[in-house]
């Protein structure tokens, strides 16, 4: 089980059966839950028509009963529950919370990931769990990618990012006013300017480097994920062709949670060797 920040490719995570809990997005005063009662498309629209941006608030807490309860229905022996990271959102404290009375063994892993990063490491524990390995070999799965993966973003705006809190004010501001393209990465749950680059065809080109020197000639899985930028995703890909040997590659549009912080124009990269 994840939720919908991993940011998969949909029909990926029904043909898995992989059990995604939604978090919810509000703009004004009406709440929508993330694909289900908003699409990733319909979300980009609304957020081109409204002059606010909107707010991201956690699942709620019926979610999680109702997803540990068909779990248990369905009489699996247990549940590996991997999440957002807990410096960004509350969803694992959630889910450990109604995990407790699940009437099922429940294993809550804090992945200190979000995106694409997030759904490799479901992507990996889910692989493990149809093998038949036991709650530890799926935990360890996903262990293994938290701790071996690399995520990088570039976005259009940071204004996104430091109004919901996930970039501090003064690197949201030297951002802006420099006009800078900056580099960011996910490291250690939390959301950090890597490098700084004038121009989005620079940022790329820094953004394929790091990958390639990340992989260190090791083939990877790897996963782009875009806010209504298809280009710019062709674009990163085009900078990896023929320097990085990926097995599963996969390219998704954002989700609503994450398009809400990011901000349309953003493309990320997220990477991790092939274990």
């Amino acid at each position: 089980m994840t939720d919908s920040t991993c940011d998969l490719p949909l029909e990926l995570v029904e043909r898995l059966g992989i059990r995604v809990v939604p978090l919810s997005v509000t703009f004004g005063d009406e709440t929508l839950i993330s694909g289900v009662t908003i699409s990733h498309e319909e979300f980009y629209e609304r957020l081109a028509a409204e002059a606010r941006l909107p707010t991201t608030s956690q699942p709620a807490p019926a979610w999680f009963e109702e997803a540990y309860g068909d779990c248990l229905d369905d009489d699996h022996d247990a549940v590996v529950s991997v999440h957002v990271s807990a410096a960004l959102s509350g969803t694992v404290a959630l889910a450990r919370h109604r995990g407790a009375s699940a009437g099922l063994p429940v294993e809550v892993l804090d992945s200190r990931l979000v995106g694409g990063a997030l759904g490799l490491a479901a992507l990996r524990a889910h692989r493990v769990a149809t093998a038949g390995g036991g709650v530890t070999e799926v935990v360890a799965a996903a262990e293994t990618v938290r701790d071996g993966a690399l995520s990088l973003l570039v976005v259009d705006d940071l204004a996104h990012l430091k109004r919901g809190g996930r970039l501090t004010g003064a690197q949201a501001a030297v951002g802006n006013v420099l006009r800078v393209k900056p580099v960011l990465e996910v490291n250690e749950g939390r959301v950090e300017v890597r490098e700084r680059t004038r121009t989005w065809q620079r940022a790329l080109d820094r953004v394929a480097d790091l990958v390639v020197d990340h992989a260190g000639g090791r083939v990877v899985d790897a996963v782009v994920a875009h806010a209504v930028a298809p280009q710019r995703a062709a674009e990163l890909w085009e900078r990896l062709d023929g320097r990085l040997e990926v097995a599963e590659r996969l390219e998704t549009l954002m989700g609503p949670i994450v398009g809400t912080h990011v901000g349309p124009g953003a493309v990320g990269i997220a990477v991790v060797p092939q274990a």
